[in-house]
């Protein structure tokens, strides 16, 4: 041991694992277990992503239900093409894509353009507590 690699001495790993190759030992054996639980954390957060049952884009013909299910008007601001010239009609998601929301009808609804750009990837709940 000298002193420029390590600020302990060779006693010191003598003292805590009796021999030199015994602390080696020990340390990749830690490194091992790190590793391991690395790839555990990593399999889990992957097979969340892979648990979902719907694509992100909306079909045609899903977009038409639940279109036509609110009545061809913004759920927030009730802007409608048919009364209203220039207002361009979305499908949202309730619950973000990206927060795990699935593409399903229970969780889309119709807004205008407008209202679907100031919601952004929030979520219904956090809009109404504003």
């Amino acid at each position: 041991m000298h002193k420029p690699l390590s600020k302990y001495g060779g006693s010191s790993y003598q003292r805590r694992f009796g021999r030199w190759r015994r602390a080696l030992e020990k340390f990749i054996e830690y490194i091992n277990n790190d590793r391991q639980e690395n790839t555990t954390e990593t399999n889990q957060e992957n097979a969340e992503f892979r648990r979902r049952r719907t694509r992100r884009t909306v079909s045609w013909k899903l977009r038409f239900i639940v279109m036509r299910r609110d009545n061809f008007r913004c759920r927030f601001c009730g802007a409608s093409p048919a009364i209203e010239t220039g207002v361009l009609l979305e499908v949202d998601h309730v619950v973000p894509w990206s927060c795990g929301g699935e593409t399903e009808a229970a969780n889309l609804q119709t807004l205008c353009s407008k209202c679907n750009i100031g919601k952004s990837a929030m979520e219904l709940q956090t809009l109404d507590n504003e």
